[in-house]
């Protein structure tokens, strides 16, 4: 598709709401002032200019998902009905206007550039973001640079129930007490499997046991989940755990 040479001097004249309008190879790149969730602007290409054109976000709303970790998939079925009132379609990913008469396309920018955001953010907000920290690996290295060989990993504490249980980490303190340092992961049957190993060991009264379930607050947890949390032992959020474990081991 050929496009007008004078396409962006008439984009930037006819649309203020705009940062950059440059011109490339097969059309005009827009820079809007929308911002995806990581605070970068929505750009869209507008192509065409003749008669009508065509404003597409090249694949920016997924893109922008994807490099945060949110998992690929052929997510067009779910998103064209987020973008259907804005009479914008999606082709593999990338979100575009139909053909527009040539005075419309300060109004297709508009549109595909909110759209883009909008999706982006639901992205964000309805699909779980891939982790990439170990916060486990980094809580258990924190513990060994600090405690240095008062530290047992996997180490096997009887409950009250006569059973077993499994902590990742307990570190050996002065007068003979012990201080259980429990990672948890933000998914149900670690949660219910720390509390309920907590609890059993909490049953046993022994004075000489402290007990901390340590999760990271980079995830997005509920407050039902942290309540949870605190039946079986207090919790701690991984940003705070070095301050409070060392306070607790004098």
């Amino acid at each position: 598709m050929s496009y007008a040479p004078d396409l962006a001097k008439w984009i930037s004249s006819t649309l203020y709401d705009v940062a950059e309008v440059t011109s490339m190879d097969d059309g005009v790149r827009v820079t809007t002032h929308c911002m995806y969730p990581s605070n970068s602007l929505v750009q869209v290409m507008v192509r065409g200019g003749v008669e009508s054109v065509v404003v597409s976000d090249e694949g920016g709303a997924v893109g922008e998902a994807l490099s945060a970790g949110i998992p690929v998939g052929n997510y067009n079925r779910i998103l064209a009905g987020l973008i259907k009132d804005h009479g914008l379609m999606i082709r593999d990913g990338v979100i575009l206007s139909p053909h527009i008469p040539m005075k419309a396309a300060s109004l297709g920018i508009v549109h595909v550039a909110n759209a883009s955001q909008e999706v982006a953010r639901w992205l964000y907000d309805h699909l779980k973001i891939k982790r990439t920290r170990d916060f486990k690996g980094m809580l258990a290295e924190f513990l060994n640079n600090t405690f240095d060989d008062r530290v047992v990993h996997n180490a096997v504490i009887v409950g009250h129930s006569n059973k077993p249980h499994k902590f990742a980490n307990v570190i050996s303190l002065p007068h003979g007490r012990r201080l259980i340092v429990d990672p948890v992961a933000h998914e149900a049957s670690s949660i219910n499997a720390r509390v309920v190993a907590n609890l059993d060991v909490a049953a046993t009264r022994n004075p000489l046991i402290e007990q901390r379930i340590v999760y990271d607050d980079e995830e997005d947890w509920t407050p039902a989940d942290l309540n949870l949390l605190n039946v079986g032992a207090i919790a701690v959020p991984f940003s705070h755990s070095h301050d409070v474990l060392k306070k607790i081991a004098g």
